[in-house]
């Protein structure tokens, strides 16, 4: 089987993979092609999905399965969307305000494979906008243009295995009037207690965007050590989707939860001293059905100096 990504686009279905093609499954963005063929057509503005396009390869996908639905607010989480088969506010990545003008989430959700020999392409900022400040990724709280995007120098835009460094920084085009959460500039020890959030499918049978909650999901779990094998290859022993150097793994509760397609860039929370912080931003699965496998995370306080770059 192959590994799973957390767009909301690719959805959780999971197909066999074969020796020569391994379709990417750590991601968890939604829309993949529909997008990827609209920025690399150069087409300005929002983007609308062709279904008539051929699937490219894309990258991480995720969703919360076995969650609930969020127990108080989460002003900072981001819904990351654009406009998919005529719905403008189509889903596709979560992420998290970390400044007034700045939203972390995962590379794979904001570039492509590209043709031109680069390690990707990164899609044009005008198809984006984000849902601030509501719990409820239709309505409530703030809808704010993105500006630029920032990804990080050492991701690469891999078919077949996760590369690590899976960060992205996303400029708003106004001051948002939230308030962000504050980064945990510490890598958390293994056991430590953390929350997922996210607005990703809430079933492995759901499989189309329409699918996806409307309510923030979330779920509580423990890190596990990088040293765990769980972490580090999947059911077949294969570790394309594994943990790499400045990544966290945390723990799939029971063997049945953790997050799926639209949790892409999800925040990691862990507590310090009565609030919230984001630890990372989620990535990827390492085996191939969401909630079944450990999950991998981006940690931010490895790429902290590369973070405080631009919101220092």
């Amino acid at each position: 089987m192959r590994s799973r990504d957390h767009g909301a686009d690719d959805g959780p279905a999971r197909t066999a993979r074969t020796a020569s093609a391994r379709p990417r499954r750590g991601l968890r963005m939604l829309g993949g092609a529909a997008l990827a063929a609209v920025a690399l057509g150069a087409v300005t503005g929002a983007g609308t999905a062709h279904a008539d396009e051929p699937e490219p390869s894309t990258g991480p996908t995720p969703m919360i399965i076995g969650g609930e639905p969020a127990d108080q607010p989460y002003p900072f989480a981001a819904s990351l969307q654009y406009e998919r088969n005529g719905v403008p506010d189509s889903h596709r990545c979560t992420g998290a305000l970390v400044d007034e003008e700045w939203v972390v989430t995962a590379a794979h959700c904001v570039t492509a494979l590209s043709d031109s020999g680069e390690p990707f392409e990164v899609l044009d900022p005008g198809m984006f906008h984000l849902r601030l400040g509501s719990n409820d990724r239709t309505q409530g709280g703030h809808v704010v243009q993105v500006a630029g995007i920032e990804v990080h120098p050492d991701y690469r835009y891999l078919a077949d295995e996760g590369s690590g460094a899976d960060i992205a920084l996303l400029r708003l085009a106004e001051e948002a009037p939230v308030e962000p959460i504050r980064l945990d500039r510490r890598m958390p020890r293994p056991g430590t207690e953390v929350r997922q959030i996210g607005w990703g499918y809430t079933s492995t049978d759901a499989n189309d965007p329409s699918q996806l909650p409307e309510q923030l999901q979330q779920l509580d779990t423990v890190t596990l050590p990088a040293s765990a094998r769980e972490c580090q290859v999947d059911e077949e022993g294969d570790g394309a989707w594994g943990i790499r150097a400045g990544d966290i793994c945390t723990d799939n509760p029971e063997g049945v939860r953790g997050p799926c397609g639209g949790d892409s860039g999800s925040p990691l929370l862990t507590r310090v001293r009565g609030e919230w912080r984001v630890a990372g931003v989620d990535s990827r699965g390492v085996g191939s059905v969401c909630g079944t496998t450990p999950d991998i995370y981006t940690s931010v306080a490895a790429h902290d100096d590369w973070m405080d770059r631009f919101i220092g």
